[in-house]
């Protein structure tokens, strides 16, 4: 399966409507969903509240794949606008993430940053 880093690293944001549809999804209350998955933080996001994520399996695959949250879906980002505004979160990721690792390397070549070997 895939490498599952960004599960084993991330916390993610959840939206109120994403925790609706999932606990729907896992046949539980709101209430029930809440108290198993979700913290609230200061800045009133949901966060999950562990890592690795609760919806990792063993294989490395997502659980929840077809519910997952916007942050899950999103990750990691590159092909979002603003990207030089990000670079701080993509390097935190760069060791951890074979997309990012890879791309950067790529940029590296492709900016005369590094020399190919």
């Amino acid at each position: 399966m895939d490498c599952g880093n960004c599960c084993k690293s991330l916390m993610i944001n959840v939206s109120e409507p994403e925790a609706d549809n999932l606990s729907k999804k896992l046949n539980k209350t709101r209430k029930e969903f809440d108290n198993q998955y979700i913290e609230k933080g200061s800045n009133g996001m949901m966060l999950i509240n562990t890592i690795p994520c609760h919806f990792l399996q063993e294989d490395n695959a997502c659980s929840v794949y077809e519910d997952r949250f916007e942050g899950c879906r999103e990750f990691p980002a590159l092909h979002l606008p603003y990207f030089s505004k990000r670079l701080f979160s993509t390097f935190m990721h760069y060791p951890r993430c074979p997309i990012i690792f890879n791309v950067i390397e790529e940029l590296k070549l492709k900016t005369g940053f590094k020399d190919e070997y």
